[in-house]
């Protein structure tokens, strides 16, 4: 399996050396390795360590759409990962900075600063309590899927980073909630989620799926882990994984039907 279309990739615009290469040199390195697009997808605002500072937005739309007047042999594209926030779907992106954007992801980690005092001790804490109590994550399912549920109903998201990293969620109900909305479902060859089982679960909704390599260096664009393994297991249509090649036993040739996800 080969990524035509690496879509989640980071450069020094996450903060405090996070990653590790220029926007420019993650192109240049894409292209020696002929992918047809690579997309920049810096963290949202709202991490305090690796959040992107607002006001480099335009400076970087500015170098993506000259290396797309430099380049026609591979198609650039300029997004954010977004953090979610608060129980109420909030992301940590807003209209203004929305403008700069050819896409939207938005996922969970650690470290965020939540929207309110009152989901610091009610939403993230919970969550950051439940890594280490087993029972906690299992009451924390229900209410961490009506966060995701509402951020997709509340934003124009094209996909969700790494669902079921980080947090408990009922992974059929995100599914129908990308369905309603046509987002696609990441999964992430260096947090190993999707993994199968989470593939499979999703799999009875018309979801799209895309592999990414989440690369935060030169040296990781294009890499996919276990994705493949953990696609053929879950057993769905490669051709629903809308960015990558397969072998000649699939039958699937290459595709970036993601760029056409970018363009819209």
């Amino acid at each position: 399996m080969k990524i035509e279309h690496d879509m989640h990739t980071h450069t020094i615009y996450s903060r405090n050396h996070h990653a590790k290469n220029t926007i420019e040199e993650m192109v240049e390195q894409a292209r020696k390795m002929g992918l047809k697009a690579i997309t920049i997808s810096d963290h949202g605002r709202n991490h305090p360590f690796y959040g992107i500072r607002p006001k480099n937005l335009p400076v970087m739309r500015a170098e993506v759409d000259r290396l797309n007047r430099k380049y026609d042999d591979i198609d650039v594209y300029l997004g954010v990962e977004a953090n979610l926030i608060g129980s109420d779907g909030e992301i940590d992106i807003g209209e203004e900075e929305r403008k700069y954007c050819d896409v939207i992801y938005a996922g969970y980690h650690f470290g965020y600063l939540p929207n309110t005092a009152a989901n610091f001790f009610s939403f993230l804490l919970p969550n950051l309590a439940a890594q280490f109590i087993p029972p906690l994550r299992k009451k924390r399912r229900k209410k961490n899927t009506d966060a995701y549920v509402r951020m997709c109903e509340r934003y124009p998201l094209t996909m969700i980073t790494h669902p079921g990293d980080k947090m408990p969620i009922d992974i059929p109900r995100l599914a129908e909630a990308a369905q309603e909305k046509d987002i696609i479902l990441e999964i992430n060859g260096h947090h190993d989620h999707m993994d199968a089982d989470e593939i499979r679960a999703a799999a009875p909704y018309d979801v799209r799926f895309a592999v990414n390599s989440d690369a935060h260096a030169v040296s990781q664009i294009g890499r996919t882990g276990h994705a493949g393994e953990n696609i053929r297991k879950a057993g769905i249509d490669p051709a629903r994984v809308i960015n990558v090649s397969f072998d000649d036993e699939t039958g699937v040739e290459g595709q970036d039907k993601a760029g056409e996800a970018c363009r819209q």
